[in-house]
């Protein structure tokens, strides 16, 4: 496969980034690691503040400055924002408490009505579930199962009084539910970050040329991390900030 320069170069700093990140699970606090991070981190930042302004400028000030008259509620928010930017002024830091009492009222009344809402009551909905529908005997498992384990799950959170009797055995059975759905998201959670780690494998070993990119930079760092490690250990703690 043929490749251009332009098109090298983005190989061999992916490979380098990807596996500078990888460096640190040798247990040694390197500078490929220190030098990959930084990169991930700064480059997350500037891709932010380029967005961030973009957006101001696109739907924020153009709309302004078009027709101020028929968008005067974008003029008090841009006024709102730069006054929750005086927060970094000590003198002026107390006019930041206006916007950012606004915004947090807002969004407290905005996330509360969505919990009601969705956190409980449709919650409850979905809870109530016909248990005795026999024209389907799988959904009516299913739904007899949901009804148990939401009962026996919520008895185990009881602690007003001594769990004894059949209380006892419906929060024993709610502890186990429990288990079992934590763990069924701590393994759909591990799944997607395998996914995830194979599709960058893929990425990385399956064309030719990113194979030995690959190998040729994974042994450099692996090779210059044993050799800073066990002969110049003053030298690696000086480049690692």
């Amino acid at each position: 496969m043929n490749l251009d320069i332009g098109s090298l170069m983005v190989i061999l700093l992916s490979t380098a980034i990807t596996f500078g990140l990888f460096s640190i699970l040798t247990g040694v606090d390197n500078p490929f690691f220190a030098w990959a991070e930084n990169i991930y981190v700064g480059g997350a930042v500037g891709m932010t503040i380029v967005v961030s302004f973009t957006w101001i400028v696109s739907n924020l000030i153009q709309k302004i400055v078009s027709n101020p008259s028929a968008n005067w509620p974008l003029i008090i928010s841009f006024i709102l924002g730069l006054m929750m930017l005086l927060r970094v002024h000590p003198k002026y830091s107390y006019l930041a408490r206006i916007p950012i009492s606004i915004a947090t009222g807002v969004g407290v009344a905005v996330s509360t009505r969505a919990i009601i809402f969705s956190g409980l009551l449709y919650q409850i909905r979905a809870t109530i579930l016909p248990i005795f529908d026999w024209r389907d005997p799988a959904t009516a498992f299913t739904n007899l199962m949901i009804v148990v384990f939401v009962i026996t799950i919520l008895t185990f959170f009881v602690y007003t009084t001594e769990l004894k009797g059949p209380l006892k055995v419906s929060s024993g059975i709610g502890r186990l539910a429990l288990f079992a759905s934590f763990g069924a998201l701590f393994a759909q959670t591990y799944m997607g970050r395998l996914g995830l780690f194979l599709g960058r494998m893929e990425t990385l070993l399956i064309p030719e040329t990113n194979f030995k990119i690959s190998v040729i930079v994974a042994l450099f760092m692996l090779i210059t991390i044993i050799v800073l490690k066990n002969y110049y250990p003053e030298t690696l703690k000086k480049l690692v900030p």
